[in-house]
């Protein structure tokens, strides 16, 4: 809200011009009430007041003139201050000074409504005594015998119970009239005149939400400065206060052939109009810089009313501003502060992300849903290329048709893109399935199935559970009578090291490495991260092993805040949406503290677990999403290092991806964090199979591949305190005489292989048979349940008998990715091998990931899924239904796993 202090020093009233002003007042007042006394009993009420002293008991000073605010709205803006985001309040104005507004303004006011406004002592006698007479028959007070002064005074210096609804209108029109003397008496002379009139054109309303002459000509014209209105513009804007609501021009304007909003000649605004410009032709106008010629009228008239489109007053990123709007609600104490205090608000808000995420998320969730030919004509409209358009025509029939998209500069918290559904504006197509106006982003919560698993595991790295060398077995499980999880593509892999359970993301190994660190350890860390539920901490504590995989929902924002912090070296910063917020004098109120950010879990934690999603973007590393998600948008081609992680629920419910970027070595570039959520509104299943691969993580790859395009390439750094030492490939740990294959690993210092504080013992794995070494998951996971035991042996019974071998429920054998072996081969039972044979030797050390084998075995069919790639390109290994998660390994010195309740039902969460 703005004051307006336009007059210029103090000026106090003599006590002689006081009272020659009241005197007039007085004198007009029981000339009134003589000729309202006809009217009847009313006029009693006028003749008990009558008085001077009664009159202006009551009334406010004078001097509130020069304090007046007027409510003007918020508007927010993008990032740069200069994109116009929202506005928010029930009024649009912006407050003027006098010397803003053109003399051709004032002076037609000035003839319109007030004749003899710069002369008058704030109330015309001859005029009241005029409408008084012309009234008499109908019992009530013409308004038209109000000065200028008279209709401010009424609007914002009267008590409000003189005004109210069912208020004795005599007395109303009496205290106006000795309130208008008073204020013009109080501020004298051509600069007090001023004043009045500017508070005026400030505070009059013209219609259609627009309070003052400023936002007026905005509304109605488009135009932001006054000086470029013509004569016939400035004309109809001053007529329209008689009447806003019958002279509204957008009532009679219609389409002429050229497509503008023309009001037709002869409609009562532009009778108005006319009537305004002979009122400032004539020679008792009380103009003061303005005569009109007969030839400027006719000139004026002549000219067609074109408006400026009726205002719709959209939001460019509509959650985004609503959300923005519930914290300025916060930060400045009120809804009518924020709606009536004209402030200025700088958000983060990237426009071009926003306009990018939009597009992605529209195209991802809509387009499908359209029939082909308007598909088809959307799609080259919005200049989507072939090689991304491939995977929404594939996503026809799988049924999702919402949603959202968040993308933030993780070093700060800052908001820069933010998409809460597929379409706020989309009530054409909204239905069970799409509810366009409900924020998944910010509000919804929702299963993250697999993509809650790099919480899980970064606190167990943390916690010094287990390190990604970790063995873990992939072997369906009956965690309880009930509950028997499983992947989705009904593989069962065997022994896996937990970066491979990661990066594939498998269920079993990271149910199992869950039951290791702990329900507690981890709600801690996503407390950390500034993770909710729905019910509080209880919710995640209380449900059981099945919280592994994402089955307890949480909100995209708050899990993407967990990714970013990961990406930063475990240091979160919370998000943040406003920048700064400007008063209307200019001055700032508000600027958002820099974050200093939170450390939830050690840099070398998360570097553990970067280093494991960052290959799901590299194709020499991940033999499944590498080729599908790398980025190769960096200067010359190069490929963008990122890590990637996607989830996919029981029922594909939930469809989901998040990953990030390596931070930038310019400490201003944005550092990008990027989540994407994708299904129906209702919460019901998708009608086609689909796993987060086929939608979301497109949508986040699309999104990254165009707005990242030819930025600088940035790495990941390992971090003082992490060390990399060769293991043994298939049981991890350090090699020893049944080494067959070795890799690379990461470990925090101090827990590798060969150190004091070790985590992974050696051989594991395997079983020694005379010098022969076979493989035997009996001890791969020391204290374990005894359910898990038994598991692992009748995974081992069939995979004496290689792959495809089945279960009893559902599942079979099968080696992992890329693979074409467990280690060696299978034994329960040394008197079942054949006589034993020299030990190999082990084999030279290969990159980090094992390498894929020339012959890689039965590899089983995953669930249908969208095909890799476009046509025409190579087509990679297809996906495998769940992404991988690293399970914990046997602690040295045998550690038991702690047991953790059971789901009472069959729930399972996880997919890719």
């Amino acid at each position: 809200m703005r004051a307006v202090l336009l007059f210029r020093g103090s000026r106090t009233p003599s006590r002689q011009r006081r009272g020659r002003g009241l005197g007039t007042v007085v004198a007009t007042l029981l000339a009134v009430s003589a000729i309202v006394a006809v009217v009847g009993a009313s006029s009693v009420a006028v003749a008990a007041v009558a008085t001077l002293d009664a009159l202006q008991a009551g009334l406010p000073t004078p001097s509130r003139l020069t304090q007046l605010t007027y409510p003007e709205p918020t508007v927010v803006y993008d990032r740069t201050g200069k994109v116009k985001l929202a506005t928010f309040g029930s009024e649009r104005r912006t407050v003027l000074t006098f010397e803003q507004i053109p003399h051709l303004v004032t002076d037609a006011t000035v003839a319109t409504e007030d004749h003899t406004f710069w002369t008058n002592a704030g109330f015309d006698p001859l005029a009241i005594l005029s409408a008084a007479a012309q009234d008499v028959a109908s019992g009530s007070i013409a308004r038209g015998a109000s000065t200028i002064t008279q209709q401010l005074v009424r609007a914002r210096l009267l008590p409000a119970s003189v005004v109210a609804p069912g208020a004795n209108q005599y007395v109303r029109k009496a205290k106006e009239i000795v309130q208008a003397a008073r204020v013009t008496a109080a501020f004298p002379g051509q600069a007090g005149k001023e004043l009045i009139i500017t508070a005026y054109l400030n505070q009059i309303f013209y219609g259609h939400e627009a309070y003052g002459i400023a936002a007026a000509a905005r509304t109605y014209f488009g135009v932001t400065d006054l000086s470029k209105l013509t004569l016939s513009q400035v004309a109809l804007l001053v007529g329209l206060p008689k009447a806003p609501t019958t002279l509204d021009p957008f009532l009679y304007a219609k389409p002429d052939a050229q497509g503008r909003l023309v009001v037709p000649p002869g409609s009562p605004p532009v009778q108005r109009r006319d009537f305004v410009l002979a009122e400032l032709a004539s020679s008792s106008s009380g103009t003061r810089w303005t005569r009109l010629t007969a030839a400027q009228v006719a000139a004026a008239e002549a000219q067609p009313v074109i408006l400026n489109p009726p205002p719709t007053a959209p939001m460019v990123a509509p959650q985004f501003d609503l959300q923005v709007r519930n914290q300025l609600v916060q930060i400045l104490g009120s809804v009518q502060a924020l709606d009536a205090g004209g402030y200025r608000v700088i958000t983060t808000l990237d426009t071009r992300a926003q306009q990018l995420a939009e597009k992605w998320v529209y195209a991802a969730a809509v387009l499908p849903n359209l029939p082909v030919a308007q598909m088809n004509a959307q799609i080259a409209a919005l200049k989507i290329p072939a090689s991304e358009a491939w995977w929404i025509r594939a996503l026809r029939g799988r049924d999702p048709h919402d949603g959202a998209l968040v993308a933030l500069d993780y070093r700060t918290g800052d908001v820069l893109a933010y998409v809460g559904s597929a379409g706020y504006y989309l009530s054409n197509l909204a239905g069970p399935k799409f509810d366009p106006q409900f924020d998944v982003a910010g509000v919804g919560y929702r299963q993250p199935g697999s993509a809650w698993k790099p919480v899980m595991y970064s606190t167990g790295f943390e916690d010094r559970v287990f390190t990604p060398g970790t063995l873990l077995m992939d072997v369906s499980t009956p965690f309880s009578s009930t509950w028997t999880p499983h992947d989705a593509d009904l593989v069962e892999r065997g022994p896996v090291l937990l970066r491979q359970g990661l990066e594939y993301s498998l269920n079993v190994p990271a149910i199992r490495a869950y039951a290791r660190v702990g329900a507690a350890a981890v709600e801690k860390t996503a407390a950390g991260f500034g993770i909710t539920f729905p019910g509080g901490p209880q919710e995640f504590t209380g449900a059981g092993l099945t919280a592994a995989i994402g089955t307890v929902e949480v909100r995209l924002i708050d899990l993407l805040g967990a990714y970013g912090g990961l990406a930063d070296g475990g240091l979160y910063h919370p998000t943040r949406m406003i920048l700064e917020i400007d008063g209307p004098n200019g001055n700032v109120v508000y600027r958002a503290p820099q974050s200093q950010g939170r450390q939830v879990v050690t840099p070398q934690a998360a570097f553990l677990t970067d280093n494991i999603l960052e290959a799901n973007t590299d194709p020499s590393q991940n033999l499944v999403w590498g080729p599908m998600f790398h980025l190769d948008n960096g200067p010359g081609g190069q490929r963008r290092p990122a890590a990637l992680k996607t989830g996919t629920t029981d029922g594909t419910r939930d469809l989901s991806a998040y990953g990030f970027l390596a931070p930038p070595a310019d400490p201003t570039a944005p550092a990008l964090a990027v989540g994407v959520w994708m299904g129906n509104s209702d919460h019901s299943n998708l009608g086609g199979v689909a796993f987060g691969a086929d939608g979301p993580a497109r949508v986040w790859h699309a999104f990254l591949n165009e707005y990242t395009n030819g930025w600088p390439l940035a790495d990941w750094t390992p971090p003082s305190g992490v060390v990399r030492t060769t293991i043994d490939a298939f049981s991890g740990g350090a090699p020893g005489p049944w080494t067959r294959q070795t890799t690379r690993e990461w470990f925090i210092d101090g827990t590798q292989p060969g150190s004091p504080g070790a985590i992974d013992p050696p051989g594991l794995l395997y079983l020694d048979c005379g010098g022969t070494w076979y493989v035997n998951p009996a001890g791969a996971e020391p204290g374990a349940p005894a359910s898990w035991v038994a598991a692992d042996a009748d995974w081992a019974r069939r995979a004496e008998r290689g792959v495809g071998v089945p279960s009893g429920v559902g599942t079979v054998t099968g080696y992992l990715y890329g693979r074409s072996s467990w280690g060696g081969p299978v034994a329960t039972d040394c008197a079942a091998v054949p006589s034993p044979t020299p030990s190999p030797t082990a084999s030279p050390s290969p990159p980090s990931s094992p390498a894929p084998s020339s012959s890689p075995g039965a590899t089983p069919t995953p669930l249908p899924s969208l095909p890799p790639g476009p046509p025409g390109r190579p087509t990679p290994t297809p996906p495998p239904a769940l992404p991988v998660q690293s399970a914990p390994s046997p602690v040295s010195g045998g550690r038991r796993p702690r047991r953790r309740r059971a789901p009472a039902d069959g729930r399972r969460s996880g997919g890719p």
